[in-house]
């Protein structure tokens, strides 16, 4: 939807917004500004795991740029428009993504820090009792302690905070951190 609305500000800036003497082109300034702001949006967008984030964050640079080329074009009515549009998408985007959270499965990644030669049964006896699903179990041994990656598929309107104190009572588990 971000992408939607500065696209269409871009365009409309473009061929309306720029009114040139002879042998100029100011919307060509308008073009190095859409590819120079989705290069810096791009740095937003971090992969971790599974997981991709930072794609509403490079969209929403995206998007501001393009109400800032409206505004400094002169097109108030169409900077506003889009700016009322990117603020009520994003406000919008976060309701339905809560409500989304709240009522759908999630995947969740735990890192543990265990004692040395921890029982990995323990941590599977676990989720069976709790009823997560485990998708991915990663073990790194170590002589300090051994670091044990979860992969886990929580049911709908199962609190990850749950899981995280469940595993933090099991006997050897030292540390516990949940990665979002």
């Amino acid at each position: 939807m971000l992408l939607t609305i500065g696209a269409c500000l871009f365009t409309l800036i473009s061929a309306y917004g720029f009114s040139g003497g002879i042998g100029t082109d100011p919307s060509r300034l308008a073009a190095q500004i859409v590819t120079g702001i989705g290069f810096l949006g791009g740095g937003a967008i971090v992969r971790h795991g599974l997981t991709v984030k930072g794609l509403t964050t490079a969209a929403s640079i995206w998007a501001t740029a393009s109400v800032g080329v409206a505004v400094g074009a002169g097109s108030y009515v169409l900077g506003i428009g889009g700016a009322v549009l990117v603020v009520g998408t994003l406000f919008g985007l976060r309701r339905v993504s809560n409500l989304l959270q709240r009522w759908g499965v999630s995947r969740e990644q735990f890192v543990l820090a265990t004692g040395p030669g921890f029982e990995v049964e323990r941590l599977i006896e676990a989720m069976r009792s709790e009823r997560v699903d485990l998708r991915g179990l990663e073990r790194e041994e170590r002589e300090e302690g051994d670091r044990v990656v979860l992969l886990v598929k929580l049911r709908p309107l199962y609190k990850a905070e749950r899981l995280l104190h469940v595993l933090g009572q099991i006997e050897g588990v030292q540390q516990v951190e949940w990665e979002r």
